[in-house]
């Protein structure tokens, strides 16, 4: 047997098994939105939640680089569903990972992904998050060690043909113990804008499939974990809501239209009189298509035709 089959039969594929995501980085910033590196630290506190990303020497980990955690979680949480071993270390298959993600075959897309794996190696994260039975009090990275695996081909050149990657063990507790996963599109790979991931990403946890969900605008740039002034994100996300080209999920802005917000402000003694973002609203409506029993479901939120089935898929 060639060597390189030897590798093949090592190696996982999610050709065929159905996307899961872990439900802690869908709520909260822990990634860059730039794909230009970001060497200033991410600092996010709200109630009893409190985040600290620092770069390493290639930046923040970005939430294209994310993608990598996507596929590990979903192969996880693809092999505890059909009840076969599971360890932290992951090996796939190059090539599969490329073509599912959308990033071409060529030597930058190699290139790109060699980065990727760098920067979720020496990203360092500190978070109050718990994950399993107990909190992660010092700092990890979000994979603990990767290796590639490559062959020569016939004229000289090399092939990257398996990768291991060992997730963190924060991440692997939220996955594997905790079932802390949802289902996601596969199309959230073809959403080029950061900005536009970050916020399906806030839709699929908040929204799910309810009817819908609102947000203050000021409070969502702060979920959002934008580095923007809040005019250039409210600008950026008028775009977005313009073309509507989120998977699943609307956007839409409004003036608070019941004045809960605003009434909620008055009784803590604030005056929002001037302040004219704080009375923005922006609501999450799913869109639904209407099936042969007349039932409306979220576009690509339900089952893929060949999904394996799992023990628990956590929604909300």
């Amino acid at each position: 047997m060639a060597a390189s089959e030897q590798i093949d039969l090592f190696l996982d594929s999610m050709i065929d098994a159905p996307l899961r995501d872990e439900q802690a980085t869908l709520e909260h910033p822990f990634f860059s939105l730039t794909k230009r590196p970001q060497r200033e630290p991410m600092i996010y506190d709200h109630c009893s939640i409190s985040i600290q990303v620092s770069p390493g020497p290639r930046g923040i980990a970005t939430i294209w680089d994310r993608d990598v955690l996507i596929y590990c979680a979903s192969i996880l949480n693809d092999r505890l569903g059909r009840g076969l071993p599971l360890e932290r270390k992951i090996r796939f298959a190059a090539h599969d990972f490329l073509k599912l993600t959308g990033r071409g075959k060529g030597l930058q897309a190699y290139t790109l992904f060699l980065d990727a794996l760098e920067r979720l190696n020496t990203t360092s994260v500190k978070t109050t998050i718990a994950a399993g039975d107990s909190t992660e009090r010092r700092g990890f990275t979000w994979i603990s060690a990767w290796r590639v695996i490559e062959d020569t081909r016939p004229d000289g050149t090399r092939r990257m043909r398996g990768v291991e990657v060992e997730l963190c063990d924060w991440m692997y507790r939220a996955i594997v113990q905790d079932r802390r996963v949802l289902s996601i599109n596969p199309q959230y790979f073809r959403l080029h804008s950061g900005l536009a991931r970050r916020l399906y990403q806030l839709a699929r946890k908040h929204c799910g499939r309810q009817p819908n969900w609102s947000i203050g605008l000021v409070r969502l740039a702060e979920k959002v974990g934008t580095a923007q002034d809040l005019r250039f994100f409210k600008r950026d996300l008028k775009a977005i809501i313009a073309k509507d080209g989120v998977p699943d999920y609307t956007f839409t802005m409004t003036r608070d239209p019941n004045g809960e917000l605003e009434a909620a402000m008055a009784e803590q003694g604030i005056d929002m009189s001037d302040l004219k973002n704080d009375k923005i609203l922006v609501v999450v409506t799913p869109k639904f298509e209407t099936s042969n029993q007349g039932d409306g479901k979220p576009i690509g939120i339900g089952k893929p035709k060949r999904a394996r089935k799992t023990k628990a898929d956590n929604e909300d």
